[in-house]
């Protein structure tokens, strides 16, 4: 058997460390969260939490499986109760005792994001380089920035109306590409934003086009997917 070589032990020993303490930052965020949240969480003190949220990789606890609803850009969306650092998730028993059904959370979670990007200021989705290329980010501030792609109106006020490229690496994190970037370079930035998460969504990019929000996992036939590829 070949043990791995020391710089690969090093790397999962960071990636084990890194793990830890995330896992203790998000415990302990949630336990300073948690007391501020009544018990049980009525439908009231909820409903101007929600935020629609673009579902990542997950498995569902059989007993507490999550309201999940088409997000109206391709990706299925999961709903979550924003409480400033983190989000608590909306799980079907929760929506049950709400009587709201997955249509009605995604009604009133549109409506308070909307609320909520119409207070962003343009300046906060920051210009960089990445790879050689210019990019837009949107990243932290807020916790939901890939939810912006759900807001075609204030998407646009922040990232201007001109064609380009979007992706979600995170559900903190947006950014923005010129829409000429070559593919293998705009999926190099993508996967570099994605490993610097524990969290990635692992979403394919969106297309700005005329106006139009396209989702690149939305490709249908083989001529779409080199579009993506190449």
């Amino acid at each position: 058997m070949q043990l791995p070589d020391a710089p690969t032990r090093i790397r999962q020993a960071s990636m084990v460390l890194r793990l830890t303490a995330h896992i203790a930052r998000q415990n302990k965020a949630l336990a300073r969260a948690a007391k501020a949240v009544p018990k049980p969480v009525t439908w009231d003190w909820a409903a101007p939490r929600l935020m629609p949220l673009l579902a990542g990789p997950r498995y569902d606890d059989p007993a507490m499986p999550l309201v999940r609803h088409p997000s109206g850009i391709g990706p299925i969306a999961e709903f979550g109760l924003d409480l400033g650092s983190l989000f608590i998730m909306v799980d079907r028993p929760v929506a049950e005792r709400w009587e709201c059904t997955s249509a009605q959370l995604m009604e009133r979670g549109l409506r308070n994001l909307r609320e909520r990007a119409a207070k962003l200021r343009p300046d906060q989705a920051v210009t960089g380089v990445m790879s050689g290329r210019p990019i837009r980010i949107l990243q932290d501030r807020p916790i939901w920035a890939s939810s912006l792609l759900m807001d075609l109106e204030s998407l646009t006020r922040l990232f201007g109306s001109h064609d380009q490229l979007l992706a979600a690496p995170t559900t903190k994190c947006l950014v923005s590409l010129p829409a000429d970037t070559p593919g293998p370079i705009a999926a190099e930035i993508v996967v570099d934003l994605e490993a610097s998460s524990l969290e990635p969504l692992f979403l394919d990019p969106f297309a700005l086009e005329a106006g139009e929000l396209v989702w690149g996992g939305d490709a249908r036939d083989d001529d779409d997917l080199e579009d993506w590829t190449s």
